[in-house]
């Protein structure tokens, strides 16, 4: 109900009436409404705009099939790191709900060629893998037991285990390295190994930024070790690999890939569009580090994408000078379309302007309340 001080005499009013109703409704409290309203506005037209601008985007991605997993074991891939001892071999975890194992893949045809099952570790929630070595340049496989979606774990793990020489069914004892985080717990999904050292990093998973953290160069094994925060990076990244040349390191989040120049905590260098995919959880290099291979929860396609910007070559691992790999399907270059940024903006926009119709009703409804309890 209006303060009938704002308001004119009826009888003066006429015809023009409603329209002083009008300018009455834009007083002070009404106002205040209205900025709210231009300020989530604000909010809106950069984000259907920036959502816009990633789909025109995706129209420059280079990328093949590699070949379509079929294998009923495989069935939320979310870690993902070449082979250094086969030939066109990925190895790959699922997310949380197997058992601690890991399964070799082959990058022919998709088949599962190996498994490999982690002797007394229980999997809570494995998040990560990394390809490297330890301190005796023998090749290991790091595996990260980071995930903590409620940023609540006093302390997760990552598992170092021997890669083994022959594929098969396989299991082998991992030695148990844990951690946690110098200021608090985080939600992590991505570890990054030193090629050439034990020298491991995490990156946490955050919805605006995330950030790398640098782990002791000699870890403890029995005591929890601190990881420290070396720069902060973008948000909701959910894998990451280290060239195996070490020229630098690559980040994805659910659309593009950041690419990194050095050691974290490295130089950025570019951005690069990922083919469309509904939730992107894996990334890894070739082995020659020239292209990239990326997977996906809900996504049976094992895909390859080339590197935009040509990659620091240096002298090539065992099993790159002979990569044969052939894709079964040619490139999914100008379809690759990613329609999760338009969604995300489109359910963003509802969620706006359905706060906009609250706003708006509240004065309306609160004055309607007065007017009923005053008559």
């Amino acid at each position: 109900m209006h303060d009938t001080s704002f308001s004119p005499d009826c009888d003066d009013c006429g015809s023009d009436f409603p329209r002083f109703q009008r300018f009455c409704r834009s007083d002070l409290v009404n106002l205040s409404h209205t900025i709210r309203r231009a300020a989530l506005c604000a909010v809106l037209v950069p984000l259907l705009s920036q959502s816009v601008g990633v789909l025109g985007a995706r129209a420059e991605v280079r990328s093949e099939i590699l070949c379509r997993i079929t294998d009923p074991r495989l069935t939320e891939i979310s870690g993902m790191a070449p082979s250094s001892l086969h030939e066109n071999v990925m190895w790959v975890h699922n997310d949380s709900g197997d058992a601690a194992r890991l399964y070799a893949l082959s990058l022919q045809d998709c088949n599962v060629v190996g498994e490999l099952t982690l002797r007394d570790v229980s999997a809570r929630d494995f998040e990560g893998l990394a390809a490297g070595v330890d301190a005796q340049k023998r090749p290991v496989l790091w595996v990260g037991d980071i995930g903590d979606n409620l940023d609540s774990w006093d302390s997760v793990a990552v598992y170092r285990v021997r890669e083994p020489k022959n594929l098969g069914k396989k299991s082998a004892r991992a030695q148990e390295f844990r951690f946690t985080f110098k200021d608090r717990p985080h939600n992590a999904e991505t570890i990054l190994a030193d090629p050439n050292s034990p020298q491991l990093w995490i990156v946490t998973k955050q919805l605006a930024s995330g950030s790398i953290y640098k782990l002791p160069a000699k870890l403890s094994s029995t005591q929890i070790n601190i990881a420290t925060k070396v720069i902060s990076v973008g948000g909701l990244v959910t894998d990451g690999a280290m060239n195996p040349n070490g020229s630098g390191f690559v980040l994805r989040d659910y659309f593009d890939a950041h690419f990194y120049s050095g050691m974290p905590p490295g130089e950025f260098s570019e951005k690069q569009a990922l083919p469309a995919q509904m939730q992107g959880e894996a990334i890894a290099w070739m082995p020659d580090g020239q292209s990239l291979v990326i997977a996906g929860e809900g996504d049976d396609r094992l895909i390859a994408v080339s590197v935009a910007v040509p990659q620091e070559s240096s002298s090539p691992t065992p099993s790159s000078s002979t990569n044969t790999v052939t894709p079964v399907v040619d490139e999914l270059t100008e379809n690759s379309v990613n329609y999760l940024p338009l969604v995300v903006g489109v359910i963003g926009a509802i969620a706006l302007v359905t706060g906009l119709v609250i706003i708006s009703r509240k004065p309306r409804e609160s004055a309607m309340g007065k007017k009923i309890k005053a008559e």
